[in-house]
């Protein structure tokens, strides 16, 4: 296991050095976490003479072991916690310290300038996480045991769901189902019915299931850190032919851009065909939001697969699609599924499509 978080501090160094940089100051839990494995506050300094963890005394004992695996040094803090941090950059003579920009509170970051007036801080955009968007064999395994719990939660919500119960009494329902089997839920359920279902994030509320109603549910597990994000739609009668329709139009559109999935493809491109194809059928302007995401440490990671997005997809990508329409104070329809990119196609990772 070593082997590979040490692997991992190599790229990064390799990063750094390609960013022009002495070193990279870690604040984000996430980012720790994949170059750690351990699950902490602090911050990590990476550079290629030294990597230091910074933490407090609650995680003294895991951080004392961890680290010792890992050959890393464990710098315990106090008080004046960037005052410290600061003595240890100066102790190392480093002059151009890099810091993600997406993820260091502005606070943070002036206390830290008040104690480095000689060294330039720089932002880094997104570098660890682009090394995260691909996954290797283990990190895999756990997406796709993840994949199947959530997949268990949505069979038990379809066994569980009747007319009369409220959104919020099936979202604490499949919370509860995903807490038994997983560490946590990867994020609030989002239930919701009828008209509440053409907003893409609704907050779930106390709306009643009614037969003649769209049920949208939106559901992801964390299993070992690691996330699932998947999207369903049921209907407790026999289904409408307009409802139908609408339901076709988003299934063809995840159809046609699962086929073109594949190493080397242009992200954007993934995103045109589904869009292209629902706007062929006239409901372009209900589907406004990218087509999918990333996932893995976190639930929405690179890469982001949308219509400007002009890098290319590499085998171990984890991405989801979801197409969607959303008729507003009508309906929404959106299915979401999770792929994993190889070289040839994409293999998808979740039977309930």
């Amino acid at each position: 296991m070593e082997k590979r978080f040490k692997k991992r501090f190599r790229k990064v160094i390799s990063s750094i050095k390609r960013e022009n940089l002495d070193s990279l100051f870690v604040s984000s839990e996430a980012n720790i976490l994949y170059l750690t494995g351990l699950r902490i506050e602090g911050y990590l300094l990476v550079c290629s003479q030294k990597i230091i963890l910074f933490t407090d005394f609650r995680y003294f004992l895991e951080a004392k072991k961890r680290t010792k695996e890992l050959g890393i040094d464990l710098a315990i803090y106090e008080y004046d916690i960037f005052r410290f941090i600061a003595n240890r950059i100066k102790g190392l003579l480093l002059k151009k310290v890099g810091f993600e920009s997406t993820h260091l509170s502005y606070q943070e970051f002036s206390e830290l300038k008040k104690h480095l007036k000689n060294v330039e801080l720089i932002p880094t955009f997104l570098l660890i996480e682009k090394l995260r968007m691909i996954k290797d064999s283990q990190e895999l395994s756990l997406i796709k045991k993840g994949v199947s719990i959530t997949e268990e939660a949505f069979s038990f919500l379809e066994s569980t769901i009747y007319e009369g119960l409220t959104e919020k009494f099936l979202a604490v329902e499949a919370e509860k189902f995903i807490k038994l089997k997983a560490e946590d839920i990867a994020f609030p359920p989002i239930i919701a019915v009828g008209k509440n279902s053409s907003y893409p994030h609704y907050k779930t509320g106390e709306a009643k299931i009614r037969r003649k109603e769209v049920v949208l549910i939106d559901l992801g597990s964390k299993y070992y850190g690691y996330c699932s994000d998947l999207t369903r739609v049921f209907f407790l009668s026999k289904m409408p032919h307009y409802l139908k329709k609408i339901i076709d139009i988003v299934r063809k559109a995840k159809e046609l851009s699962l086929k073109k999935i594949k190493e080397g493809v242009k992200i954007k491109e993934i995103d045109r065909t589904a869009r292209n194809y629902i706007e062929k059928k006239g409901l372009g302007k209900f589907f406004r939001h990218s087509l999918g995401h990333g996932v893995g440490l976190e639930v929405h990671e690179c890469p982001g697969i949308n219509p400007k997005n002009e890098e290319v997809l590499k085998e171990g990508m984890v991405i989801t699609i979801e197409p969607a329409i959303y008729l507003p104070d009508k309906f929404g329809i959106r299915e979401e599924t999770m792929v994993l990119v190889k070289n040839n196609r994409g293999e998808i990772l979740d039977e309930y499509s």
